[in-house]
């Protein structure tokens, strides 16, 4: 492990949700892959690199939308980004849980035999 990477914190739940993200001079969008009460994971549009500051509009499909006005870019690999909540932003860690634990209650397959 790098001397400068932090550990995960918190289970990463697999959630699928579209996302809009932005530094202020681009706008892109993409699909989350994991979130947590800390940040998460997604697959986006525009390359980002690691240390950015963005706005991410979540929109989950059982929700309203979720506004994260400060999130900075950890990692970077391809298309896949991980990002960071502010500390001081307790609350939309919270609603990420509520986004999460939500999707892991939706069935994959509403067909019935």
């Amino acid at each position: 492990m790098r001397p400068d990477a932090k550990k995960r914190t918190g289970l990463r739940t697999p959630v699928s949700c579209a996302v809009y993200y932005s530094d202020g001079q681009f706008h892109a969008s993409g699909v989350t892959a994991n979130l947590t009460q800390s940040g998460g994971c997604l697959r986006g549009t525009h390359p980002v690199a690691v240390g950015m500051t963005l706005t991410l509009l979540v929109i989950p499909p059982t929700q309203n939308a979720l506004l994260i006005k400060r999130a900075t870019v950890r990692w970077t690999k391809a298309e896949r980004f991980g990002f960071e909540l502010d500390a001081q932003d307790l609350s939309t860690g919270r609603e990420l849980d509520l986004v999460a634990f939500d999707q892991a209650h939706i069935p994959l397959s509403l067909m019935t035999h």
